[in-house]
This record gives C-alpha cells, sequence and structure tokens, in this order.
C-alpha cells in the first residue's frame, strides 16, 4: 500500500515537472517574440550569417522552443523530443559559455528583453534545466483519442505564429511600399543651414536618419544599423543621426543601441517632424547631397547598406 502511494506521488510530481518544463520553454519563446527584432540583431551580431538568414534562425529557434514545450506536455513523440531537447540545451549551453568568455553581453536574449538574463545565468539556467529534464527521461508516449490532431496543431502553432503572425521584413517588404515621404522643400531647406553644410553631406554617399530619442524603433533601428557597420566594417563618419529630445534620452540613445560613433546633430523636434512628417526613424541614402533611397527601421537589412556605402 506505502509503495503504491509512494509511485503515486512521484508520478504526480513527475507530471508537475514535465508540464513546468514545456511551459517554461514556451514561454521562452514568447518572450523572444516580444522583442524579436533585438533578437534577431543579437544573433546577427555573432557574424556567422547575413541579416536575413539571421531572421529565419531567429524564428526557427522560437519554432523550436513553442514545439517541444507543446509535445513534451502532451507527451507526443516524447523520447525523440526528450533527445532533442537535451540536444537544444547543449548546444545553447556552448554557445554560452563561448559567450561567456568572448565577449561582453549584458543579455544573452533567451529570455527576451522583458527578463534580461546575462550569459553566465543563462548557462546555469540550462544546466538546471537539463537536470531536471533527466528526472522524466523514462516516460511513454500518450495514447489518447484526437492524438494526431493535437500534433498537426502543435507543428501549426510552432511554424505559424513566428513565421506568419511575425513575418520576416524580407518578406513583407515585397508587398508594401518602400517610399517613406519627405516633405523636398523643408528637407532642402534644412540642407541649408550652416550647421548642416559643415558636414558636407553633398560630397558623397551618407545615410543620415532622423531619430526621435526615446522612441522603441529608433532605438531597434539604432542597434540595427550599428550592428551592421561593426559587422561589415563601414566607415562609420558616413552615418550622421539628427536626433531630438532631452539630453538625457540622447545619452541613453547612443548607450542602448552602442551607436557611440556616428555623427550626432542634435535638431529640433518640429524640424524633424515637418521633414519626415512625423514618421521616426526615417532613414534617408544621400549621394552627392540627393536622396537617392528612403527607408524606414523595417527596410533596413545589411545588403542595401553595405551595397550603398561601398560602391
Amino acid at each position: 500500500m506505502e509503495d503504491i502511494k509512494k509511485q503515486k506521488i512521484i508520478t504526480i510530481c513527475k507530471l508537475i515537472l514535465r508540464i513546468l518544463i514545456g511551459a517554461f520553454f514556451i514561454t521562452t519563446a514568447v518572450l523572444k517574440l516580444l522583442s524579436l527584432d533585438n533578437f534577431e540583431i543579437y544573433i546577427y551580431s555573432f557574424k556567422l550569417f547575413n541579416f536575413i538568414f539571421c531572421t529565419i534562425i531567429a524564428r526557427l529557434v522560437i519554432a523550436a522552443e513553442l514545439l517541444f514545450g507543446i509535445l513534451l506536455i502532451a507527451k507526443i513523440f516524447y523520447k525523440p523530443i526528450w533527445w532533442l531537447t537535451m540536444a537544444m540545451l547543449f548546444g545553447f549551453t556552448l554557445l554560452l559559455i563561448y559567450t561567456a568568455i568572448f565577449r561582453n553581453d549584458a543579455n544573452c536574449h533567451c529570455m527576451g528583453d522583458l527578463v534580461q538574463v546575462s550569459p553566465v545565468v543563462s548557462i546555469f539556467k540550462n544546466l538546471i534545466t537539463m537536470a531536471l529534464m533527466l528526472l522524466v527521461r523514462k516516460e511513454d508516449d500518450y495514447q489518447f483519442k484526437g492524438k494526431l490532431a493535437v500534433t498537426i496543431s502543435a507543428f501549426v502553432i510552432a511554424l505559424g505564429v513566428p513565421f506568419i503572425l511575425f513575418p520576416m521584413d524580407s518578406v513583407v517588404n515585397h508587398f508594401r511600399s518602400n517610399e517613406t515621404k519627405v516633405d523636398m522643400p523643408k528637407f532642402q531647406q534644412f540642407m541649408q543651414d550652416s550647421t548642416i553644410q559643415a558636414l558636407n553631406l553633398d560630397e558623397g554617399k551618407y545615410i543620415v536618419a532622423y531619430i526621435a530619442a526615446g522612441c522603441q524603433y529608433c532605438e531597434i533601428s539604432g542597434r540595427k544599423v550599428n550592428t551592421i557597420v561593426e559587422n561589415q566594417n563601414l566607415d562609420t563618419n558616413r552615418i550622421v543621426y539628427f536626433i531630438w529630445g532631452k539630453d538625457q534620452k540622447i545619452k541613453e540613445f547612443k548607450e542602448t543601441t552602442g551607436a557611440t560613433h556616428f555623427k550626432y546633430v542634435t535638431i529640433s523636434p518640429f524640424t524633424a517632424v515637418k521633414i519626415v512628417y512625423g514618421q521616426f526613424p526615417t532613414y534617408l541614402f544621400l549621394q552627392e547631397g540627393k536622396i537617392v533611397k528612403t527607408a524606414d527601421y523595417r527596410h533596413l537589412d545589411d545588403k542595401g547598406i553595405t551595397d550603398f556605402l561601398k560602391k
């Protein structure tokens, strides 16, 4: 009788533990989705792949976490999913060890931006998760009515959420205009200002941006451009930010994006709003002082920026 009671307690504990592990993977996937842009940029910062491929990798990681979490809870394909999950944790742990040794990252984006975790802390998190996984290793698949429907639903959710509900910019940009409105008379008037003329923007190629300090999307674009410039060894003097906001906010913008080595010109918010119709950030690709391309933060990519500045 005692053995039966003990076995029931162990079974219940394993059930709770397995559900918690599965829920944890689903939670980390959702947290990454909520700060997907920064997660893509972080992957790109390792200089292994181009930006478009990094956006695919980011979504595949999220899809894997969603899928593994759901199937672990439902106990479907349990043994292969258990091994795949352990392999994923092991692989991420090796990457985190490299990151902890050779990089100075405050946040490894394992749990997005809402819960910032350092690589060292994340290593311990993974090791603890792997130890807990060992406790629920010897489990068999659930056999229940509707198992096929649940399996199909799990795959649809895992792939559909990151790839359809959060589509890649490279895909979406094919279906929307890449033209960002600029008030040309006001822009030309702005370019005649003595402070702006001192930058010699009418000589060669420049990418200038109208930025609102404190704007979330401006920060994302700033981080993206900074990473692209660093990865591709581009001339930082060719990037100019026309920024408005309080001094503290401008300082925070530079620190958050890491883009401290670009040229900054503080301008009036009224001037900025008039020139780009209040659309921040707005990036202008200038050649000999003439606008040849406009972009918002979604249209920025490594190939476009690199091809423009290097050719």
